[in-house]
């Protein structure tokens, strides 16, 4: 009887530890930084959209896309300014997280975007 309960004791606690070591890899942890980058991703995304809604009242009213998208030149149509995510400043142009990335084109055509936490540049419908 003692080894009945010897072996099968052994073997319960011989599958808790399979099942223990096996969920131990069953799900990515993320980070909470990760979770932060993301965040302030959407916020970027949402920010750009008040400096594309200047972009459009400034080509309504004069015919053409501005130079470009910068608080001295929309200031006037976004009111506020809107910030970068990440710096907590108002957004510039740029290269980093949070900046803008903008280029006239031909008549009344333009790209806008935000550079993403992860470098990439998120382009504005």
């Amino acid at each position: 009887m003692r080894r009945v309960v010897s072996i099968t004791t052994l073997a319960l606690l011989a599958l808790i530890v399979a099942l223990a070591v096996t969920a131990c890899g069953a799900t990515d942890i993320q980070t909470p930084t990760g979770n932060i980058d993301k965040a302030k991703d959407v916020v970027a995304q949402g920010e750009i959209m008040m400096v594309k809604t200047g972009i459009v009242a400034y080509t309504a009213t004069s015919g053409a896309p501005p130079p470009t998208a910068t608080q001295d030149v929309l200031g006037d149509f976004v009111n506020p300014w809107p910030n970068n995510p990440w710096t907590k400043t108002p957004m510039v142009a740029g290269k980093q997280p949070g900046d803008i990335v903008y280029a006239p084109g031909a008549g009344t055509d333009y790209t806008l975007g935000v550079v993403l936490s992860d470098g990439s540049v998120y382009n504005a419908p």
